[in-house]
This record gives structure tokens, C-alpha cells and sequence, in this order.
């Protein structure tokens, strides 16, 4: 062996070392965590859809990390209390929050003093379902379809309002995409939480409500609520007879929301993969389908960098449209 070599070797090996023990903490920080209490922190209330996934999520994964993983219910603000929450906690991976498109790709476009930074702050971990959406009526409204929905709010302008579950929301972004297409100006009017809009529908104090159909199906299958449009592929007998929003000629609906877990950016990677990889062992447990297709969802599983790679996609995808609608908190 040559000089140069012997070096270029030696120089080797110490690299070697080097990202061995620099990689060590790393895997240590995996194999130890978690060392204490494990929070799910949910923009939503008790009962509503993100809460509805992250019980049972907390319970399996209660048994996987073998420590307590407690949920954290703290709606509002578009998802801003729940997400300073969990900046306010050290990044070590003890604390993560349920997110959807709107916390990752459509905030930015609707908050103008947004609290959190989607792309600096928050670290991808797994998603874990793709939610189909329903529109929604007060069966007293006279309207059977989405196109008597669409003539009555062109027929009668400023007179309809529609609620949502928080500002930026999927229910509000999507319900504007709807609006965008059929060329309607039915008032929005947000709520804290999915609960709160459902009741106010229900009462009759909105009209309408775009929102998942797991939290809507109890509502339509006794008549408290009367649907009028669905996501494509929708396979409750509930919705049976419903056409999608497809069949209407509206489009972008297509497993349009999902729910993700993140944690905080400045996690150890190891840590993230435990993490991931423990989601998607609950993912594939039989009961927790079970679960998550009585919510009229589907489970979805990704890891960290496809599951990134999907934001970005959908905050390409949704930028556009988002700057023309031009959606400002009220």
C-alpha cells in the first residue's frame, strides 16, 4: 500500500468513527424513548373527527411505546393553539399533534400572522387517514340536490351561510373550492370545532356543512340532516345513493383531506422512525381498521419522507387556487 493510500485509509476509518459515535446519541435517543408521558395534542374537541382518530391511535400506541399517551384537546384559530402547543414543547418526540392539509399547506394562504411556520417548524412523522367529505343540509332547507342548492343561492344571494369548523379549515377551503366551481356566495360562518357546526346545522341556524362523513352519517341516517354530494368512492350504505361531487362535475374532491401525525422539527431522526414505524404497526392492526372504517375512513400510512413529500405536492397542488380565493380569517 502507497503512503497516499495508508493516509486516504487511516482518514477513512476515522471518518467511520466519527459518524459512529456521532450517530450513537442518535440511536440511543430511539432505543430509550420515550422516557416520560407522550402527548397528543388535537386541534379539535372531544367527538370531533381528528379527536375520533387520535383515542384510538393514543391507546395502541399507549402499548407499543409501553408508556401513558394522553390526548390533549385544544381547538381554535385554525389549529394555531394546538400547534404553538407543541412548539412550546422541547423537540424530543414526547409531544405531537394530529394535523390535516389545512394545519401543513393551507394555513399560510389564510392566516396572514400565522403562529407557526408549516415548513420550519413541524416535522413530518406518518399520516394515518384519508377522509371523504360529505355536503350537508338542514333538511328543512328546499333543496334535494347540489344543483337546487346551486340555483337557490344564485336565486336568493346573501341569504344562505354555511358553517365550518374553524377558519382554514377543510371544511372551509373546501367548501369555497365548491363555491369557486358552481359560482355561488353563500356566507361562511366558522366554529370552534366540527361538533359545534354540526349542532349548528342541525338547529337550523346554518344551512349547510361540508364536513367528514363519519362525523355527518348518524345525523343523515335518522334525518336530522339531509346530504347532498360526496367524495368519489364512498362506501357507506348511508351515501349509497348519493352522487359524488364527480358525477356533479365538481373536482378536486378526491382524497382531498387527510389526517397526519407531526412532531416538532430538531426530533432526532431515530426517534421519528420509531415513531413512524410504531404508527404503522397500528395502522395494520385489524381492530383499529375497524375502527377507522366505522369513521368512513380509510388508514394510510407513509413514511416520513414520503408522507413530506406529499405535503409539498398538495401545497404545489392547492397554491394556486389558494391565492385566488383569497381566503382571509373572519
Amino acid at each position: 500500500m502507497t503512503p497516499t493510500a495508508r493516509r486516504l485509509s487511516r482518514a477513512s476509518r476515522c471518518l467511520l468513527s466519527l459518524a459512529l459515535l456521532s450517530s450513537a446519541p442518535l440511536l440511543r435517543a430511539a432505543e430509550n424513548f420515550p422516557t416520560k408521558t407522550v402527548t397528543l395534542i388535537v386541534n379539535g374537541g372531544a367527538g370531533s373527527l381528528p379527536d375520533n382518530f387520535a383515542r384510538p391511535l393514543a391507546q395502541r400506541l399507549r402499548q407499543a411505546l409501553g408508556q401513558t399517551v394522553v390526548v390533549d384537546n385544544k381547538p381554535g384559530a385554525g389549529g394555531m393553539v394546538a400547534l404553538q402547543a407543541l412548539k412550546d414543547n422541547p423537540p424530543d418526540g414526547h409531544t405531537l399533534a394530529i394535523v390535516t392539509n389545512a394545519h401543513m399547506a393551507w394555513n399560510p394562504f389564510v392566516f396572514p400572522k400565522l403562529t407557526y411556520d408549516p415548513q420550519a417548524d413541524l416535522q413530518p412523522v406518518s399520516p394515518i387517514a384519508l377522509i371523504p367529505m360529505a355536503l350537508v343540509v338542514n333538511p328543512k332547507l328546499p333543496v334535494q340536490s347540489l344543483e337546487d342548492l346551486v340555483a337557490l343561492a344564485k336565486r336568493e344571494p346573501g341569504v344562505l351561510n354555511y358553517a365550518s369548523s374553524s377558519n382554514g379549515s377543510p371544511p372551509h377551503v373546501l367548501f369555497e373550492l365548491f363555491q369557486e366551481q358552481a359560482g355561488t356566495r353563500i356566507a361562511h360562518i366558522p366554529f370552534r370545532t366540527g361538533p359545534d357546526a354540526l349542532t349548528s346545522v342541525m338547529a337550523g341556524d346554518t344551512q349547510a356543512y361540508l364536513a367528514g362523513t363519519s362525523l355527518v352519517e348518524p345525523m343523515v341516517k335518522d334525518g336530522r340532516l339531509r346530504v347532498l354530494g360526496v367524495s368519489p368512492g364512498v362506501e357507506s350504505p348511508s351515501f349509497a345513493k348519493v352522487p359524488s361531487f364527480a358525477d356533479k362535475g365538481f373536482s378536486g374532491f378526491e382524497g382531498a383531506v387527510w389526517l397526519g401525525v407531526v412532531t416538532s422539527t430538531g426530533v432526532p431522526a431515530a426517534v421519528v422512525q420509531r415513531l413512524n414505524r410504531e404508527i404503522g404497526q397500528v395502522l395494520h392492526d385489524p381492530a383499529v381498521q375497524k375502527v377507522f372504517e366505522s369513521q368512513g375512513s380509510l388508514p394510510y400510512h407513509a413514511s416520513p419522507t414520503a408522507f413530506a413529500q406529499r405535503i409539498a405536492q398538495d401545497r404545489a397542488l392547492w397554491t394556486p387556487l389558494l391565492q385566488k380565493l383569497n381566503l382571509k380569517p373572519d
